[in-house]
């Protein structure tokens, strides 16, 4: 059964959460810098991580790096950037087995952790004290390539463009890597004095999982300067007025998304998640059921929640000539929902489904990592076994009441129109 995280403050802005657990065969360290989300930095701090991660003073290039990799039995470095509300979280971790399994005794853990420190805390530069320009150009046009990728994806755009809306002038609102505009004007010689800047001014969260016993005073020692303490939370509520936005492309399929704000507290996460399942999470959802199968109105229809937003998002793809159709048939069953119009079935078969990804929890060090690191902006020592016993515990009435607190926001409509 998974335990509760030991949390260790190393100094203002950084803390150190250690999960120890011996039924691994693998360990991981991960470094996650917080910070708030905004235009002017999230394009730069986006590329900053996979920027660093190429190679470092002690490994000096691409292919020394890897081959230090492969020493430690195949160990890997990855990198992150994702978004929680209105913060943008900057991750590098390394993952790698655990000392038990090291043929010549090696102390995984010290060896592990001296990599990431080294290309964390001393990246490679040139001699004009800048990183290489061979490397920022590569991660540039990655990070533009990741950019046309996502305008690409018709169901992924189409929900950026509601989250726009829905939190018009919100950092909330904006991509987590920022536009692909921001991305072109990138320029080299600014990225050094920002890196710096980020290792100072963050909230640094660090994890330590699986097989290993890290020693804080250890860890702490590379993070005497760095961190500044930002008080997390939830995006605000705002009563929204509903915003409604249309575009055209030439598309054979129509998307249709609809961004909903949540007047949740906290400690509600589990509840409004609850409520989201038994809306549109599951093939026994509302949606599913009625929209999807009964009305045939929409290939796909299901809904999802960002709980450090406090938002609700519903997606489906519809034929252009149902979109009308289809939104309303949506707004009918999240109404049916807050009348309390729920039979036992769907709130049982949306409560095993929630506690079937919460059980699972425990199979991935990385997702222990992310269960932890999404809470530490709402009910951060809440373990998924106690959220599974919150989940089991409602009622129709308490997952009413609270669909009762979600309120449309945004409707954005991308209509197909005949290739040109």
């Amino acid at each position: 059964m998974i335990q509760k995280m030991s949390v260790h403050p190393i100094r203002k802005g950084v803390t150190l959460k250690s999960f120890t657990d011996a039924s691994f065969k693998t360990m991981r360290l991960s470094v996650n810098m917080l910070a708030p989300l905004s235009k002017q930095t999230a394009a730069t701090y986006a590329i900053l991580p996979s920027l660093v991660s190429r190679a470092s003073r002690q490994y000096p290039d691409y292919t020394a790096l890897n081959c230090r990799l492969e020493e430690l039995y195949g160990a890997s470095l990855h990198t992150c950037v994702r978004k929680f509300g209105g913060y943008q979280s900057i991750s590098l971790s390394v993952s790698g087995i655990a000392s038990r399994y090291a043929f010549g005794g090696e102390d995984m853990f010290a060896e592990l952790s001296q990599l990431l420190f080294s290309v964390l805390l001393d990246p490679l530069l040139d001699g004009d004290g800048l990183f290489p320009q061979a490397g920022f150009l590569q991660e540039k046009r990655q990070l533009l390539e990741m950019k046309d990728a996502e305008y690409n994806d018709k169901m992924a755009f189409a929900h950026q463009r509601c989250e726009e809306i829905l939190f018009q002038g919100e950092e909330a609102g904006l991509n987590r890597c920022g536009s692909r505009e921001d991305v072109e004007a990138l320029q080299r010689e600014t990225l050094v004095a920002a890196w710096e800047g980020l290792l100072s001014s963050a909230r640094f969260e660090i994890f330590t999982l699986g097989d290993c016993c890290p020693d804080p005073a250890a860890i702490a020692m590379h993070f005497e300067k760095a961190g500044r303490p930002h008080a997390l939370g939830l995006v605000p509520y705002r009563e929204p007025e509903v915003r409604r936005v249309t575009e055209e492309q030439p598309l054979s399929q129509s998307k249709l998304s609809m961004g909903f704000r949540m007047d949740a507290a906290p400690e509600e996460r589990m509840l409004f998640q609850l409520a989201s399942a038994v809306l549109g999470g599951t093939p026994s959802s509302k949606l599913f059921q009625n929209v999807r199968e009964k009305m045939g109105l929409c290939y796909y229809c299901s809904s999802s929640v960002s709980s450090a937003s406090r938002a609700m998002f519903v997606e489906s793809g519809v034929e252009t000539a149902n979109l009308e159709k289809a939104e309303a048939a949506i707004l009918d069953q999240l109404s049916a929902l807050q009348r309390g119009e729920v039979k036992e079935d769907e709130l049982r078969f949306a409560k095993l489904a929630l506690c079937n990804a919460l059980h699972s929890v425990e199979d991935s060090l990385g997702a222990v990592e992310n269960w932890y690191l999404s809470r530490t902006f709402d009910n951060g020592g809440q373990t998924p076994q106690q959220a599974a016993e919150d989940v089991m515990g409602y009622t129709v009435e308490d997952v009413a009441t609270a669909a009762q607190r979600i309120h449309l926001g945004a409707v954005y409509r991308l209509k197909g129109g005949e290739p040109g």
